[in-house]
């Protein structure tokens, strides 16, 4: 890939800080309760509620001009065991739910990576309390009683120091009730300190889900293949690879083992067949593990593939992500050749703070979106890049196309990052990022035009000029260079109070099969002038709209001290609980066709991803008493199993 801006920046050389680790190689009482949302396009036929006008930023000005939406939360009635929400164009149901021997869910991992804020509070690491990352897996979607599988880390105590397990459960949707039920098929994984990802086939026949082991736990425990000895790199052979840390408790702490384990045709209550799929997991934990499951596929694959960060130690240490993938027909991989299917390293410039993984079943192909905390465009650790790397893309040396930059004040603390894709057909995707916002068009244009010499007279910065050099998405607008006229950068530490400059929005890309961007860019449906806006949602209800969510945190308005990072409990609560939540349904055009309504009796974890059930029903599971105001804990053992009803279906 060619270098962004040809020669004028091919001199800039790698910080300090990306060289030493092998560069790319690797609640107020004057809160503002009501963010806005943009048209999203030319059509916003939207059911605002209580008149609401639904307007804001569009997807090209930036001004901070918002109007504020009505405070428009809707009111819960329960009715026995279930508990309603009637939004005006779709009903929300819940019901409690007791996790696995009664125990409480294990709080955050340290260090783990948001989208305004981290784990990173290091003088007192109980402070993090806040669930860590659940996953859900939905199958039997074309009948009128679907199933989701949930896993969930549960610990046996309410502190980050105890021991902690890995846990499935199942639930089964009551058609006469619209909401879910315990059903008893539930399991703690005992081997493993957590488990992540999970999926099903679409009759609920197989179920599998991801498990963090220790180290060397293949030596201790039963397990049916090691894929790694049989089919990894080298690299992947990590625990054959300690020289650099030998006699040292690093050698442990860098080298956990992940397991796939997999129930075929049993209950969850029996022992699953369990194979190692990576041995490089392990140091700081800045990303989750996705698993995903197809089956049968045309060219009658059946497959799984997982995501994930990865530490290894050559040379010192480094780390960045890799998306693998698993025949399930005879349990083999390849990462070379002319069968080869995913990557084991280097999805994005740098270190890799967060990878998520999509598949879309038009081109049949397995990708990922990433967060790193460098780019090749301008080498530097104070711009992140948000890129989409596919399966198909060579090897691991390529790193993925760049959707979008978000400015840093270090290696790993940004306001901003990419969350998911969503297949909408073969050729078109719908990229969710969360980025800072604060720039002016005027002052991107001066930049463009002025210092890049870049034609702005076409669609604005994703041009054709822009493109005739061989660069995609080309969004140029927080390059920052002793070159050039600087332009403000977000202020993460912003001295004693939050400020405009490190406000957010969530924003929604049309691109490729490859990750280039279609049309104008990015349309900017979450933001506002008040608040941060982060944590999105993005589910496709499989008849021309989407449930897009997204959630409004700390506000300028609440006049509160803004500490960026190593945060004491108050600030990093603010950061990391919503004060609200907001749904609306679009279409793949990102029109807003409905709401968006304000929720705050139900919620969703910030790098969740809620799950399509059949019929225009969304699934999750989350924590009771969700937001800020009442908020209970992040560590409960009485959680929510929430259905999200379209009424676009009836």
């Amino acid at each position: 890939m060619e270098k962004l801006f040809g020669q004028k920046l091919l001199v800039i050389a790698l910080t300090a800080a990306l060289a030493a680790c092998g560069g790319g190689g690797g609640s107020s009482d004057s809160d503002s309760d009501s963010p806005p949302v943009s048209d999203g396009g030319d059509d916003n036929s939207g059911g605002n509620q209580d008149g609401g006008s639904g307007t804001g930023d569009s997807g090209s000005d930036d001004s901070g001009d918002d109007s504020s939406l009505p405070d428009n939360d809707p009111s819960t009635v329960t009715v026995g065991d279930v508990s309603t929400a009637e939004l005006g164009f779709a009903t929300i149901t819940a019901t409690d739910i007791t996790l696995p021997n009664a125990m409480v869910n294990a709080q955050e991992v340290y260090q783990l990576a948001h989208y305004i804020g981290r784990t990173d509070s290091e003088q007192d690491e109980e402070n993090i309390d806040i669930p860590i990352r659940s996953y859900t897996a939905s199958c039997a979607t074309d009948t009128d009683q679907p199933k989701m599988y949930v896993s969930t880390t549960l610990s046996e105590g309410n502190s980050a120091s105890d021991t902690t397990y890995g846990s499935v459960y199942e639930l089964q949707y009551n058609p006469d009730t619209m909401s879910f039920e315990q059903t008893g098929n539930a399991t703690i994984l005992n081997q493993c300190y957590e488990s992540h990802g999970i999926t099903a086939s679409s009759d609920c026949s197989r179920v599998a889900v991801l498990c963090n082991t220790e180290y060397k736990a293949s030596e201790r425990y039963d397990i049916e293949k090691d894929l790694v000895e049989e089919y990894g790199t080298t690299w992947m052979k990590i625990e054959d690879n300690l020289d650099s840390v030998a006699g040292t408790d690093n050698e442990e702490k860098y080298n956990d083992q992940i397991w796939l384990m997999e129930w075929d045709n049993k209950p969850i209550t029996e022992t699953p067949d369990a194979y190692v799929v990576n041995k490089m997991h392990g140091g700081t934990h800045l990303g989750a593990q996705e698993l995903l499951y197809v089956e049968d596929d045309s060219q009658g694959r059946t497959s799984y593939a997982f995501s994930v960060t990865a530490r290894v130690l050559v040379s010192g240490s480094h780390y960045s992500a890799g998306l693998t993938v698993i025949n399930r027909d005879d349990w083999s991989m390849s990462f070379s050749g002319n069968d080869h299917r995913g990557w084991y390293w280097a999805c994005g410039h740098g270190h890799v703070l967060n990878i998520r993984a999509f598949y879309n079943p038009g081109n049949e192909m397995y990708g990922a979106l990433c967060t790193s905390d460098g780019n090749d465009y301008y080498p530097s650790p104070g711009l992140h890049a948000i890129a989409i790397k596919m399966e198909d893309s060579g090897s691991s040396v390529y790193e993925g196309t760049y959707n979008h930059l978000v400015p840093s004040t270090s290696a790993m603390i940004s306001n901003g990052g990419g969350h998911t894709v969503v297949p909408v057909d073969a050729d078109t995707n719908l990229s969710v990022i969360v980025s800072p916002k604060y720039i002016e068009d005027a002052n991107m244009d001066m930049f463009l035009q002025d210092e890049l010499g870049i034609d702005i007279s076409g669609d604005g910065p994703f041009d054709e000029e822009c493109a005739d050099n061989g660069i995609r998405n080309c969004f140029f607008s927080y390059i920052d260079s002793g070159e050039y006229p600087v332009i403000s950068r977000q202020g993460l530490y912003s001295g004693d109070a939050l400020d405009t400059t490190s406000l957010t929005r969530v924003g929604i890309a049309k691109v490729d099969g490859e990750g280039s961007i279609e049309g104008n860019g990015i349309e900017w449906l979450a933001t506002d002038s008040d608040c941060q806006i982060s944590d999105p949602q993005l589910v496709d209800l499989k008849n021309g709209r989407y449930l897009f969510g997204y959630a409004q945190f700390q506000c300028i308005s609440d006049n509160l001290p803004y500490n960026r990072s190593y945060n004491k409990s108050g600030d990093a609560m603010r950061m990391l609980v919503p004060k609200a939540y907001y749904v609306m349904e679009i279409d793949a055009d990102l029109n807003v066709l409905e709401g968006p309504v304000k929720l705050t009796d139900y919620g969703w974890g910030g790098l969740d991803e809620p799950m399509y059930l059949g019929n225009g029903k969304v699934a999750w599971s989350y924590i009771k008493n969700p937001t800020l105001d009442t908020y209970i804990g992040g560590q409960q053992n009485i959680w929510q199993a929430i259905v999200y009803h379209s009424d676009s279906v009836n």
